[in-house]
């Protein structure tokens, strides 16, 4: 991703942490997640793969869409994996201390779904695009809906 998109995501993550503090908005309980590494060592029946909501504590409207979206994307059209268990949803709170190693792992620089191989952790891929499509709810469930199904299970 080229610098000028990175500045230009940081700045949006800035002016939305911003616009949460004038409106007083409330903060979420956060969420416990499995670290990659745990995810990793876990037995046979473990989700071949995790889609994870990275959020901070405080959230703006867009933030709260995109996990809405997202969620509801993997839970009605992944309802068997997810049954099966070979597929997880997890949103984490980063700003937790114990889930501020996932900013790093996964070079976060603003609110994101990742997909991740739960076998082995250092596969996943961002999806920088939601930004762009969280106007277009059918646009955004299309895009998360092919990344989920075009990520290569190991």
């Amino acid at each position: 991703m080229g610098q000028a998109m990175k500045a230009r995501a940081v700045l949006l993550a800035v002016a939305a942490s911003a616009i949460a503090a004038v409106t007083g908005a409330v903060a979420v309980a956060p969420q416990t997640s499995k670290a990659p590494a745990a995810a990793a060592a876990a037995p046979a029946a473990s989700p071949g793969v995790v889609v994870y909501y990275f959020h901070a504590t405080t959230r703006c409207a867009t933030c709260r869409t995109i996990e809405a979206y997202a969620r509801e994307t993997v839970t009605s059209r992944f309802a068997s994996d997810l049954e099966a268990h070979r597929l997880e949803w997890q949103a984490v709170n980063v700003d937790e201390p114990a889930n501020r190693h996932f900013i790093r792992d996964f070079q976060l620089y603003t609110r994101s779904v990742v997909v991740v191989d739960a076998k082995n952790p250092k596969r996943y891929k961002v999806l920088d695009r939601v930004w762009q499509l969280v106007r277009d709810k059918a646009a955004f469930q299309r895009y998360v809906e092919q990344e989920i199904r075009a990520f290569p299970r190991s």
